[in-house]
């Protein structure tokens, strides 16, 4: 969404599509949901974003919690950085400093929450032979 398709007119034009089956809306208020969409978007998406890095360092790379956590915060800096660096080239784009602020914080509090609850499942190791499945829980 970072191109042209993701333009503030192209989501407008969306949401007022959106909206007419539903309600009748004035335009400033379509342009206030507008906002709020998109910038909610924004913090969803890095908060996914730093969820999933998260997990492939901790599962992938067995890296501790702290340093899985901190890895994946900055790898959703460099990638929301790229992206508003991005933007500067579209007309109907531009880059912000406030977005890289609201994708940062999607991610911290995503970090900040999967630090609290995190609990690793153990890994279960199948063991071949014998009757039946048989497991032996590594942890």
């Amino acid at each position: 969404m970072s191109g042209d398709l993701g333009s503030g007119k192209n989501t407008l034009g969306l949401l007022k599509w959106l909206f007419s089956w539903f309600v009748d809306l004035e335009p400033a208020q379509l342009k206030m949901i507008n906002f709020y969409v998109r910038k909610t978007g924004h913090v969803l998406a890095y908060g996914l974003m730093n969820l999933l890095w998260f997990r492939a360092f901790r599962e992938q790379a067995h890296y501790g919690l702290w340093r899985a956590c901190l890895w994946s915060l900055g790898f959703c800096l460099l990638f929301s950085s790229m992206d508003e660096g991005r933007q500067w080239f579209y007309a109907s784009r531009g880059a912000s400093i406030s977005d890289v602020i609201l994708d940062m914080s999607g991610a911290s509090l995503t970090a900040l929450l999967t630090l609290l609850f995190w609990t690793p499942h153990p890994k279960a190791v199948q063991i071949s032979g014998g009757t039946g499945r048989q497991t032996r829980r590594w942890g």
